[in-house]
């Protein structure tokens, strides 16, 4: 028999394109709120990352003392209900090594992979969320959601490595329809079953197996090299629809929201202040019913042109342009969308937070970080850039620290995440941003 390489083709694409998710049900932990009661299983740990562009003012965000009982800052003034559900990251630096700084790119980049970028726009290996993923999010219907809150496609901060981009969900229309659309099982249908069609996808999927291994013998090394690389995709896609045909354990008291209608999506911090409270609701229930462990929430671009409607320079174009107040030694306007930016983060907090779970919320059961490009966005300065560690990680993450690091790699808050998370990690990152050394302070 001759392989037909479009059968399989058509069989993966029809096993990834349907799916079904159910959330776990009501009352099903232990005396402890902490593990289900039906198997001992710990709620499982859960990651998203928040990116704003164009740093903060260090004037206004930063604290004067370090460790616990920091002062609270204008900045960070709407964090201040989860101050003791995350810790502020300050100090720490992005080395480039022989490379270029590239503006608002070095970073981003080397924030999310632990390795100062060689090229502009591209990432030097898999961006730590989908490290994460590969870890912690098996066996969900999407294994990361990627959210652009102005509605841009190009705005995703996610990758397997190199210029490509996980693409992101850019209204909250499309973030409903992929998360409660076609495939979505209605979580309180006492009368719950399968779906057929995914029944009948993991016929297609098995038939493909049989093949593939008729196929592997017919061919060379190299051929067998990149079969096994592209059939690792097809593993994946098995486990995902074995993991639909039965039902999750779902702890989080959650209510399916209506369909959210057309809205408008723009750069405008007006429709901003609309639309990202609506992304973070849907993106909170999406990972409460287990839809996914994993997200990704990009409030803008790294040079980011979010505007205020009548002022006719947008965010980046001001960091550059406005000069520094001579009294308050800091640029007025410019950090005013520094303080957008934050008091959308605490949108996501409040959402994440306002989900009962067991013993305590969602945010107490999972890890988010929130991360910016730079510190000073007028030289694209990369030493000190602000990063928060917020969520209690299933009990792995104190709370409440403003952690001082002059100096140090930002690599260190990539290599506490794995720990966190309890993905086994001796180091993390590379050349001069390699690091043994996580943030103990912030570690149970």
């Amino acid at each position: 028999m001759k392989f037909d390489r479009r059968i399989l083709l058509r069989g993966l694409f029809q096993g990834s394109a349907v799916a079904v998710t159910i959330p776990f049900l009501d009352g099903m932990l232990d005396d402890s709120g902490q593990a289900l009661a039906a198997t001992g299983k710990k709620i499982p740990h859960r990651f998203g990352t928040y990116f704003w562009g164009c740093g903060l003012t260090k004037q206004l965000f930063l604290p004067k003392t370090a460790g616990l009982n920091w002062e609270t800052t204008p900045q960070l003034a709407a964090l201040e209900p989860y101050k003791k559900k995350f810790n502020l990251v300050s100090g720490m630096r992005v080395a480039v090594d022989d490379n270029p700084n590239f503006q608002h790119w070095s970073g981003n980049a080397a924030i999310m992979t632990g390795i100062a970028p060689t090229q502009a726009n591209s990432f030097d290996a898999p961006t730590l969320d989908q490290t994460v993923a590969d870890a912690i999010g098996r066996g969900t219907r999407f294994k990361s959601i990627e959210v652009a809150c102005s509605g841009i496609k190009s705005e995703s901060f996610s990758s397997l490595g190199g210029k490509n981009i996980n693409p992101p969900e850019t209204s909250p229309m499309a973030l409903y329809k992929k998360l409660f659309g076609p495939g979505f099982q209605d979580p309180m249908r006492p009368d719950w079953k399968p779906d057929p069609q995914i029944m009948l996808q993991q016929s297609v999927l098995s038939s493909v197996s049989e093949d593939r291994k008729r196929l592997m013998a017919q061919v060379g090394a190299n051929d067998k090299q990149r079969l096994e690389q592209y059939f690792a995709s097809v593993r994946q896609a098995e486990q995902q629809i074995q993991a639909e045909l039965q039902r999750p354990e779902i702890v989080a008291k959650v209510e399916i929201p209506q369909d959210p209608g057309q809205l408008p999506v723009s750069k405008a911090v007006p429709t901003l202040k609309r639309v990202v409270p609506l992304m973070a609701k849907l993106l909170a229930i999406g990972v409460a019913t287990d839809q996914t462990r994993v997200f990704n929430m990009a409030l803008s671009e790294s040079a980011s042109t979010i505007f205020m409607p009548g002022d006719s320079k947008p965010f980046h174009q001001t960091t550059h342009e406005e000069a520094i107040d001579a009294a308050l030694q800091y640029q007025v306007t410019a950090s005013k969308f520094s303080t957008y930016s934050m008091e959308m983060f605490a949108q996501l907090l409040h959402e994440l937070d306002s989900v009962p779970e067991g013993d305590g919320t969602l945010l107490d059961h999972m890890l988010v970080l929130g991360y910016t490009d730079v510190s000073f966005a007028k030289i694209h300065a990369l030493d000190g850039i602000p990063m928060f560690l917020a969520g209690g990680a299933n009990g792995k993450m104190k709370g409440g620290y403003h952690i001082s690091g002059p100096g140090e790699p930002v690599s260190r808050v990539g290599l506490t995440i794995h720990h966190a998370l309890d993905m086994a990690a001796a180091s993390w990152g590379k050349n001069s941003l390699t690091t043994n050394k996580p943030i103990s302070d912030v570690l149970v």
